[in-house]
C-alpha cells in the first residue's frame, strides 16, 4: 500500500510538469513598439528570481532598461523598457542572466513602429491652407 501510495504521488508531480529549476522565457508582450524607445515590455518565464542575479536584455544590438523583476520560480516576470530602433525593423530579443547565462533568442520577438504625435492641426474640421 505504502510503495503504491508514493508511486501515484511520483506520477501526479510528473503529470503536474514541474519547475525543473531551470531558467526560461516563454514569451514577451507587447511585441510590438515605438521606434523612439520607452515601451514597457513584459518578458515571462522561469526562475528568474530563484537566485540573486542581474539581467540585460537586447532588443537587436541595443540594451534595454531593465525595470524590474516580479513574480515567484514558476511564474517570473522581467519588466523592460525598449531602446529605440528603426521604424519597421523586426529585431531578436535575447535576454543574459548573471549568473545563468544566456537564454535562446526570441528570434524577430519585437517590432518598431512609426508612433508620430498627431499634430492638433490634423484634428481641424477646417480646410487646410
Amino acid at each position: 500500500m505504502k510503495a503504491s501510495l508514493i508511486l501515484a504521488l511520483l506520477l501526479a508531480v510528473g503529470a503536474c510538469g514541474g519547475n525543473d529549476g531551470k531558467l526560461k522565457v516563454y514569451g514577451l508582450s507587447p511585441n510590438i513598439g515605438d521606434a523612439m524607445g520607452g515601451q514597457y515590455v513584459v518578458i515571462r518565464g522561469q526562475n528568474f528570481q530563484k537566485q540573486a542575479r542581474t539581467a540585460k536584455v537586447f532588443f537587436g544590438n541595443n540594451q534595454g532598461n531593465v525595470v524590474r523583476f516580479s513574480g515567484n520560480n514558476d511564474n517570473s516576470e522581467l519588466i523592460v523598457q525598449a531602446p529605440g530602433g528603426t521604424p519597421g525593423e523586426s529585431v531578436d530579443v535575447l535576454v543574459v542572466f548573471e549568473p545563468g547565462g544566456e537564454l535562446p533568442i526570441i528570434a524577430k520577438g519585437f517590432t518598431y513602429v512609426d508612433k508620430k504625435a498627431v499634430d492638433v492641426q490634423d484634428l481641424s474640421t477646417k480646410p487646410k491652407k
